[in-house]
């Protein structure tokens, strides 16, 4: 059941990213995030595929966390995940997530964000957040 569970994933994954409606982007000085879900529109009970692009922009190593959070309608947020990634200068990775709709789930649109956050150093680089959202419509 276990095996049959990841192949799912992993082919939800890939069916992700042959049908990719443009995704949303945002930018900082060290880092470059860019957010698409699939499809962009559903019904309850349903599965939905998020996925990503983390980009270093900086010319050295970056470590950073990011975290993919749901907001319905109807107020509730649900934390879909997070990654914690070491980027080399120039380096981009792609980063998905699934998550299913539950069956009486607020009908409406949601918003599904990505936010990247990295610690500063003493010496080295500023601490810096960087945030994205693509909406999904639940009908």
């Amino acid at each position: 059941m276990r095996t049959y569970f990841a192949k799912s994933m992993l082919t939800l994954a890939c069916l992700t990213l042959l049908s990719v409606p443009m995704p949303v982007t945002a930018q900082s000085s060290n880092i470059g995030l860019s957010i698409g879900v699939n499809p962009t529109s559903t019904t309850p009970g349903s599965m939905v595929g998020v996925f990503s692009m983390v980009v270093n922009n900086s010319a050295k190593q970056l470590r950073t966390t990011v975290t993919f959070t749901s907001l319905s309608p109807c107020g509730i947020q649900t934390s879909l995940g997070y990654h914690k990634l070491d980027l080399m200068p120039g380096q981009t990775i792609m980063v998905t997530v699934s998550y299913p709709i539950p069956p009486d789930a607020c009908k409406g649109q949601y918003a599904v964000s990505i936010s990247a956050s990295t610690p500063g150093k003493k010496s080295d680089t500023a601490a810096a957040s960087v945030s994205s959202t693509a909406y999904l419509m639940v009908e």
